[in-house]
């Protein structure tokens, strides 16, 4: 049985996730992996919240829901996929977001250095 402060902690996190627009069954597979719940409870903390933010009118306005993201929340969102994939094992996805995390870094001028031994300087 969940605490009242773990219960509000799974809102919180699929609630930032709804309010992007993501997936329902990718929010439910992320809070399933993350605090280590059955999916079926994962979509009852989905419809939960989102019926409360049917009920409220504190969600984002619609110049924050329709501004592209920012590099940084990118960065964000893919550090914690990568974390997600870390936690399940799926090496091939593991791999494909550390691509995807050094492209979007590039983005911001990032330039990668190799840590090849056999690089000379």
């Amino acid at each position: 049985m969940s605490t009242h402060l773990e219960v509000k902690a799974r809102h919180s996190f699929a609630r930032s996730f709804l309010e992007r627009n993501a997936k329902v069954q990718t929010i439910s597979t992320m809070l399933s992996a993350k605090y280590g719940i059955s999916r079926s409870t994962a979509y009852e903390d989905i419809k939960a919240v989102h019926a409360e933010m049917q009920l409220s009118d504190d969600g984002p306005s619609l110049e924050e829901a329709s501004e592209p993201m920012d590099t940084d929340t990118i960065l964000a969102m893919l550090q914690h996929r990568l974390e997600v994939t870390v936690a399940t094992g799926d090496d091939k996805m593991t791999c494909g977001l550390i691509k995807a995390i050094n492209q979007a870094k590039q983005w911001n001028g990032y330039a990668p250095q190799s840590t090849s031994p056999t690089t000379y300087v």
